[in-house]
């Protein structure tokens, strides 16, 4: 029994000893973080961050979804003391670090459609402790159109830069206004045959978060105009000349009405199927565009024209011995095309001017 007992306790004895490491661990004190991770001391002043960008290339512009999708590189540069040091010779005069070896701002895209992918990263220090940080992104933005004047419009690409809500209060940007620009080959590459690229007009201030806070903004306004020949050639031209054939009306005998019919029912269709074509690549947004305005028109007016048959015929068959539908056709085929030029002048002063 003596040695039973004494097997038992030996058996316990080396049981808590094998525990003893696991509870150790469990309240082990966590390492220390890094200390060039966390913030640099700022002496209770507010970090000034410089904000720069590069524009690669501009892959895609929706006007239906209201979104544009860049490549580009977004440069930042800000002065951290604990990173001085001593060149050690000539070759010495910048150091590379990798963005998890050291503080880096978060650069948060708020109208980014989904959080940006970043390809490389890299953080040159000089002997200062100033850090100039560059990133490869890609990322798909949204951003509001203003199409009144579609097809005749320019738009502003809006790109918004706030830093993560926890630093809102120690960060401050500015801009880097020499490392603000476009790719010089932006022109041989680009896919956007329906823009030219004008400009980007770069900001920095302050917005407001839901609650009123104050927050800082860098602002990135990228200003494109469309090329409108396609809409010139392929749409408002031929509507402009379903238009006209449907005033042919005007000249057709009265009694003719099949062929008259015929004319104005084409003409209308077509204008019809112009429209359903373009409606199909526009936002539905809640006011007219000029081409919608166009439309319009071009529908009015191929609609009087039928309305014009309509009156003569009626009028030839039951006045047969009157030249009245003469005269109404006679009117119509200056007073029609006139105020259609007029109506054209009062909608291009409206929209364009």
């Amino acid at each position: 029994m003596t040695l039973g007992k004494g097997i038992a306790r030996a058996v316990v004895g080396l049981l808590l000893l094998a525990a003893i490491p696991a509870l150790a661990a469990d309240h082990a004190v966590p390492p220390a973080p890094d200390a060039n991770l966390m913030e640099p001391p700022t002496q209770g002043q507010v970090l000034d961050v410089g904000v720069g960008l590069h524009i690669i290339n501009i892959a895609s512009i929706s006007e239906v979804l209201e979104q544009f999708e860049i490549d580009g590189y977004l440069l930042g540069k800000w002065i951290d003391p604990r990173l001085q040091y001593t060149p050690s010779g000539p070759g010495d005069g910048e150091r590379m670090y990798r963005r998890d070896q050291i503080w880096v701002p978060f650069f948060e895209i708020v109208n980014a459609v989904a959080p940006r992918e970043r390809y490389d990263t890299m953080v040159r220090v000089s002997p200062d402790g100033t850090a100039f940080y560059v990133e490869r992104f890609h990322v798909v933005l949204s951003s509001k159109f203003a199409l009144k004047r579609f097809p005749f419009d320019s738009q502003s690409l809006l790109i918004l830069i706030h830093p993560f809500v926890r630093q809102l209060e120690k960060l401050k940007f500015s801009l880097l206004n020499h490392h603000i620009w476009r790719q010089q080959e932006f022109n041989q590459f680009s896919s956007l045959a329906q823009w030219d690229f004008e400009a980007i007009d770069p900001s920095a201030g302050t917005a407001q978060l839901f609650d009123g806070t104050p927050i800082t903004e860098a602002r990135f306004a990228i200003s494109v105009k469309r090329r409108s020949n396609f809409y010139v050639w392929k749409v408002i031209l031929p509507l402009l000349l379903m238009v006209f054939l449907s005033w042919s009306v005007f000249w057709i005998e009265a009694r003719d009405l099949s062929n008259q019919v015929q004319i104005a029912v084409t003409t209308i269709l077509t204008v019809i199927a112009f429209a359903f074509a373009i409606s199909a690549t526009m936002p539905r947004v809640p006011y007219l565009t000029y081409i919608d305005a166009f439309f319009l028109e071009c529908y009015v007016f191929v609609f009087l024209a039928i309305v014009e048959l309509m009156i003569v015929h009626l009028t030839h068959r039951r006045e047969r011995a009157t030249d009245l539908g003469k005269r109404i056709q006679g009117i119509c085929r200056w007073l029609v095309p006139l105020s259609f030029a007029a109506s054209n002048a009062i909608l291009i002063i409206h929209f364009l001017s």
